[in-house]
């Protein structure tokens, strides 16, 4: 495999020789075609004119915006008054991909969803595909990654069956980017060898162009920055020969961003240059907020903070207006502000003592010539003194700044503080509105009942009915206040770790008795697969909390017949521990929401309930005895639960 692709790339390059020359020739062609207009309207509608005008819409994207919208807009024309559906659909889809060009985002998500209304209305999946992979893009530019997957899973069954190469190929560029932006680089790579693959095979040299600046990207991510130098120039060779306008405008920047890492200047300043004036030909307020914010943070580091601040006004500036358009990232403007603000802050800072140190020499130079020439007898006495006040005031210049940036170090910490410190705060109001309504509910039942029996207004069929809810929620209710005990002992007290060696299979047997009749009501079976060999190193009751939180509730979201197994192994860090059931598994969303340790509430499958404070104990009791926490779950087949602690003492980071 590894040889052909050689061969196909090394084919590929020799035929990029006469690239530009095939694409002009192509567009004259397809000019030719239309030139004459439609031809057989007494025989139905003329859809090669139709796919004609599409093409050359598509050869203009990049190019020039105007002739693109004007065969976009004529092909539709057409197609509408004759009907031609798939023509429409396509129509608008290109009329869609030069808004975005020209960086008109609402009329560009206006006319695919028109292109898509119109596929699915004739039933053109592939078409209705390759709207969604134009969707997907747009929601993957304004950093909506979670979108972005979404739109392309929609149809991932048409991509993988379908005989449109390119299409497949762009549908791997996209994958491999939002791979990139969520640091799965492995993944990215996979991604962006296999769309690279597939255009050489078909010999798109569009496509290779493109995939190519996404090699790059990726390249610089994992910091291999000269190697992403060579995949961003292979693309803006061909893009310099083919005069589109916009990928050179997207290579410029990569280029100038790769050569900043590098710490190349002077190549910086050239490629954010060269881009930055031809984003503003295009008008892509996007690419001249990035550009300006490459200049500014490479006249920043050459120490031209005068310059450095009008390209960060400019960053801002486009920052803010891109805010407008994109009305659902409400964040983006507040993030983009409070950078610009905080290096305008520091630049300001910069300058400021750089024109006190300049007046300073100034003053000290004038003081030398006027010293000279009214004192010249004691000219050497005034040289003297003259050094030991340079001498002094370099001496306080240097506390000074040392000082400052103390100060601004400290003032950043405590920002950062205050942030945590509101978030946790509020994450803590919210658990404890829960676990109060939670414990309420039990605690009303239990009252009513005593009441109901001391008035002796219950039957022994009605009092042995709700005996069996009341269990299940005293058993809920002590799951709770003992899992609320020991986060409320570590939060106030501090957790204090007293790791041992643990023999881990005797320690999951001491377990597993514990919820026997919880499994036994759903007849869940319980299997316990650690070796009887295998230790570890950690604090006993942490560990015994993190299992019993685990299989509490695992056996929460267990139907009757399923299967909970524990089992661990050695790996290079430590001892992974796994708690795994066949349950209904956790929903995209919760599973999101944990991770990012929400406090959420959730029902089992006989409607048992939970907050979320277990896991959140299984992950901050994981963590101070120096491992790893984490979950993974398919809905409707079950969940896997994941924690780590060191295999022994010499492993382990816990200070004893």
């Amino acid at each position: 495999m590894k040889g052909l692709c050689i061969m196909l790339w090394l084919g590929f390059c020799l035929s990029l020789a006469g690239e530009g020359v095939a694409q002009s020739t192509i567009v004259r062609k397809l000019q030719d075609l239309v030139k004459d207009g439609p031809v057989g309207h007494g025989r139905g509608p003329d859809t090669a004119y139709v796919d004609a005008l599409d093409l050359l819409a598509h050869r203009y994207y990049g190019v020039n915006a105007d002739s693109a919208f004007y065969y976009g807009r004529k092909a539709l024309r057409y197609a509408d008054s004759t009907g031609y559906g798939k023509g429409k659909a396509e129509s608008w889809r290109m009329i869609g991909n030069t808004y975005e060009m020209i960086g008109n985002y609402v009329e560009m998500l206006s006319a695919y969803r028109q292109s898509r209304l119109i596929a699915d209305s004739i039933g053109n999946t592939a078409l209705a595909a390759m709207v969604n992979v134009n969707i997907a893009l747009f929601y993957k530019q304004m950093g909506d990654y979670d979108e972005a997957l979404k739109q392309i899973g929609r149809d991932s069954a048409v991509y993988e069956a379908t005989t449109d190469r390119t299409q497949l190929a762009y549908v791997y560029s996209h994958l491999s980017d939002v791979s990139l932006h969520r640091q799965q680089y492995d993944s990215a790579l996979e991604y962006a060898h296999k769309a690279i693959q597939v255009a050489l095979e078909i010999k798109d040299s569009v496509a290779f162009a493109s995939f190519n600046n996404g090699l790059g990207r990726i390249m610089a991510a994992k910091g291999l920055y000269k190697a992403s130098l060579v995949a961003h120039q292979t693309s803006l060779k061909y893009y310099l020969r083919t005069d589109d306008k916009l990928g050179q405008t997207e290579s410029f920047y990569h280029l100038a961003r790769t050569s900043l890492l590098l710490k190349d200047l002077t190549a910086a300043l050239k490629y954010a240059f060269q881009g930055l004036s031809l984003a503003r030909q295009l008008h892509r307020k996007k690419d001249i907020k990035e550009l300006g914010q490459v200049l500014a943070e490479t006249y920043e580091a050459k120490g031209d903070y005068r310059t450095a601040l009008q390209y960060f006004q400019l960053y801002k500036d486009y920052s803010d207006s891109l805010y407008s358009e994109q009305i659902r990232k409400q964040s983006f403007s507040l993030e983009a502000r409070y950078e610009y603000e905080r290096k305008a802050d520091s630049m300001r800072q910069a300058a400021a003592k750089q024109m006190i140190v300049q007046q300073h020499v100034a003053w000290n130079h004038t003081l030398q010539i006027s010293s000279a020439i009214i004192f010249i007898l004691f000219l050497l006495v005034v040289a003297i003194l003259l050094q030991r006040s340079r001498a002094a005031s370099r001496k306080s210049n240097k506390e000074l700044s040392e000082k400052n940036m103390e100060i601004e170090q400290q003032k950043e910490a405590m920002e950062l503080q205050a942030v945590q410190l509101l978030l946790n705060n509020q994450q803590k109001d919210k658990l404890f509105s829960i676990i109060a309504h939670d414990l309420r509910g039990p605690l009303n039942s239990l009252k009513g009942l005593m009441d109901f029996l001391k008035e002796n207004r219950l039957s022994d069929g009605e009092i042995r009915g709700m005996m069996d809810e009341l269990r299940r929620n005293v058993d809920y209710s002590s799951e709770l206040v003992g899992n609320l005990l020991f986060w409320a002992s570590s939060q106030l007290n501090g957790i204090v770790v007293m790791p041992v060696c643990l023999t881990l299979r005797k320690l999951v047997d001491d377990i597993l008795p514990l919820y026997t009749r919880q499994a036994g009501e759903k007849n869940i079976v319980l299997k316990n697969e650690i070796d009887v060999e295998l230790t570890a190193y950690g604090d006993k009751d942490m560990i015994q909390v993190i299992l019993r939180n685990l299989v509490s509730n695992a056996i929460k979201f267990c139907r009757t017949g399923d299967t909970i197994s524990i089992s661990g192994h050695r790996t290079a860090d430590g001892v992974e521990i796994c708690v795994a059931d066949t349950g209904i598994g956790i929903k995209e969303e919760i599973l999101g929401k944990i991770r990012r340790k929400e406090s959420i509430t959730t029902y089992g499958t006989a409607r048992e309930k939970g907050t979320g404070l277990g896991m959140l104990l299984c992950r901050e009791f994981t963590e101070v005895n120096g491992g790893k926490f984490r979950i993974d779950s398919e809905w409707g087949k079950g969940s896997w639960f994941y924690f780590t602690i060191p295999a022994d003492a010499s492993s382990s980071s816990i200070k004893v």
